[in-house]
């Protein structure tokens, strides 16, 4: 930071921004707090932690830049923005909660970004961790905000980061880093997918050991000096933790050596065994015991929101998926799915391209149910489903798939899946994913008693 007798601005003012604020504090900061809402509840804990005196809502106005010299971004400022275009003109010095996580602590620091699976690989990781007795935390995208690892000396720190953090973030420091996969996501923020590539790729610039998925075309391996690596196991393909199969059912191997059967792991679908190869790469770049590692992850059950089986009542089976927000993951769920299939698809859309979604859905759903803001840009780039319902919200969406799946078992003895896995963001209808799939579950849970 710049030294300065002006207060600190902290630009935004969510989890993210609340935790620079409570750092601030305890190291005896000035600050203010600025946050483009109009309103904003103060909680108790922004009054614990923040005098309301120092909160300005409303429009960021040009003339408040010469009141600060050092800014704090949340994530959720878009850099191209007016605002930082301003701040950056004029000489100022902007940081985020990484850049001061890294200011502050460099060991063992574990580092995972990715368009998909990024926090399945997140949370197995600090699973085997705490597994094997180390005392280890995941944070920064999930969880905690990355500042409050900092309250406790944890052995292992395990960062999610998102590509907004990346973005506004000037170096990221690493014992080990990975990237899950890299498919179009947030082009809205970030307007070309070369741009977003290079965001991802950044996670690689400082790290001591940099693991690789071999299977991803768009992760840049030929600039990369690496050693560990994971994925689909092929001929020119078998060095590393990957995904194999052999009489139809799917094993994990590290190099030639099989570990681990799909039948062994409580996780469904071949992209669930692939997070794992991904997190036991990590693993081995940390130089702990595999053998452990993988009897550990035998009892790793799936995370909230990411194909949560968390209903089943006879033969229907209710998964909340909500975590799901662009095409390659609802891609991944619905092909991981056995019999017959309920897909209920919306919400904002991040792209105007929803063709790829056709061949997954034509091959494994019975019926498409599309709600939310996008629904009817849905319905005219997927044709080729069996059956499309229009509904006008996720609650009369839940319905309509409750009634379909009724239509269904009168000729079908298997199981029926009815899954929220909707391609889309929450933001038309919710404020995060986490209260469209808390509201899917309670909803459901509501017409059965």
């Amino acid at each position: 930071m710049i030294n300065s007798n002006l207060p600190i601005a902290i630009i935004g003012l969510g989890k993210t921004g609340l935790s620079v604020a409570k750092y601030l504090k305890k190291n005896d900061k000035e600050f203010l707090c600025y946050d483009t809402r109009s309103k904003l509840k103060i909680t108790k804990e922004i009054k614990k932690y923040i005098n309301e005196k120092n909160i300005i809502l409303g429009e960021f106005k040009e003339s408040y830049v010469e009141n600060h010299d050092n800014f704090i971004i949340s994530p959720g400022i878009n850099l191209s923005s007016y605002l930082l275009s301003e701040i950056k003109r004029k000489g100022k010095n902007i940081q985020t909660d990484i850049d001061i996580f890294n200011e502050k602590k460099r060991n063992n620091v574990i580092c995972i970004t990715g368009s998909n699976g990024k926090t399945t690989v997140t949370l197995i990781i600090e699973y085997i961790l705490k597994g094997l007795g180390k005392n280890a935390k995941a944070g920064g995208n999930i969880g905690l905000p990355a500042l409050e690892l900092l309250e406790n000396n944890y052995e292992y720190n395990i960062l999610e980061l998102s590509s907004f953090q990346l973005e506004m973030t000037k170096e990221i420091v690493s014992r080990s880093s990975l990237i899950t996969n890299i498919t179009p996501d947030h082009l809205d923020r970030h307007k070309t997918f070369e741009n977003y590539a290079n965001i991802k790729h950044k996670i690689f610039k400082n790290s001591c050991n940099i693991i690789v998925n071999l299977s991803d075309e768009n992760i840049r391996k030929e600039e990369l000096i690496y050693k560990y690596s994971f994925g689909v196991k092929k001929e020119n393909n078998n060095s590393g933790f990957l995904v194999g199969t052999e009489n139809g059912v799917s094993y994990i191997y590290k190099n030639q050596k099989k570990l681990i059967s799909e039948k062994d792991i409580l996780l469904i679908g071949n992209h669930n065994l692939i997070n794992i190869c991904a997190a036991l790469a990590v693993i081995d770049s940390l130089n702990l015991n595999i053998e452990k590692s993988i009897n550990i992850i035998k009892n790793f059950k799936s995370i909230e929101h990411r194909m949560e089986n968390f209903y089943k009542s006879e033969n229907l089976i209710w998964i909340n998926d909500s975590k799901s927000t662009n095409i390659d993951s609802t891609i991944s769920a619905v092909r991981s799915l056995k019999d017959k299939v309920i897909l209920i698809l919306g919400g904002r859309s991040k792209t105007n391209d929803y063709k790829k979604l056709e061949s997954a859905i034509y091959n494994n759903v019975e019926t498409l149910i599309l709600f939310g803001e996008c629904k009817k840009l849905l319905k005219e780039n997927i044709k080729s489903v069996k059956k499309t319902i229009i509904a006008e919200d996720l609650n009369e969406a839940i319905n309509i798939s409750r009634e379909c799946a009724d239509n269904i078992g009168k000729t079908h003895d298997g199981n029926i899946n009815i899954i929220l896995s909707p391609a889309c963001s929450s933001f038309d209808m919710f404020i995060s994913y986490e209260e469209r799939g808390n509201f899917f579950k309670k909803s459901v849970l509501n017409t059965y008693r």
